[in-house]
């Protein structure tokens, strides 16, 4: 939680005779950050778990597949949009 987040408990505890519907609100919202953040992180484990599958065994580092993957996916962002398949006018601009 920040700092701005605590304060606000510490502000209701302060006032035991307050409603405390923002308390649920904060917590409520932080509730959905946290498993957000667990459902990215998650799929940051599939993604490093994908990539170290591509170098089973020690070897020279110009025949590592975890390298060789890691310069690829490197090109691919590099790459011109038109190239990563953008559809032009797909953004309004407003």
């Amino acid at each position: 939680m920040t700092l701005d987040e605590i304060r606000v408990l510490l502000r209701f505890k302060d006032a035991p005779h307050e409603n405390c519907a923002q308390v649920n609100d904060l917590l409520d919202e932080h509730i959905d950050h946290v498993a957000t953040r667990i459902k990215e992180l998650k799929a940051l484990e599939r993604q490093l778990k994908t990539l170290r599958e591509r170098c089973r065994e020690s070897q020279q580092a110009s025949q590592c597949g975890i390298l060789t993957e890691l310069s690829s996916a490197s090109r691919h962002l590099h790459e011109p949009a038109t190239r990563r398949g953008h559809v032009h006018g797909a953004h309004s601009l407003k």
